[in-house]
């Protein structure tokens, strides 16, 4: 039986790795507060895990480091 923590946790991981690569990351390196809203909730996501914490944690590291280098960016204005 699978049990609703198992099945959760490759849900999280492809959405993770989805925020993290191409093309979702050009949206978060563009500042579309969609894609650093799903960002963020991945983020809360992972830090409420209790299972596979190692991989938990170095998922958030990157995340954390992501939104720290683009979220608070300025966008470019073109006049």
């Amino acid at each position: 039986m699978v049990t609703r923590t198992t099945s959760a946790r490759p849900r999280l991981l492809t959405e993770c790795l989805d925020l993290v690569t191409t093309p979702l990351v050009d949206d978060v390196v563009d500042g579309q507060p969609a894609a650093l809203a799903r960002l963020r909730a991945a983020d809360e996501a992972l830090r409420a895990q209790r299972e596979d914490r190692h991989r938990a944690d170095a998922l958030t590291e990157l995340i954390v480091t992501i939104v720290e280098d683009h979220a608070d960016r300025p966008t470019e204005q073109t006049p």
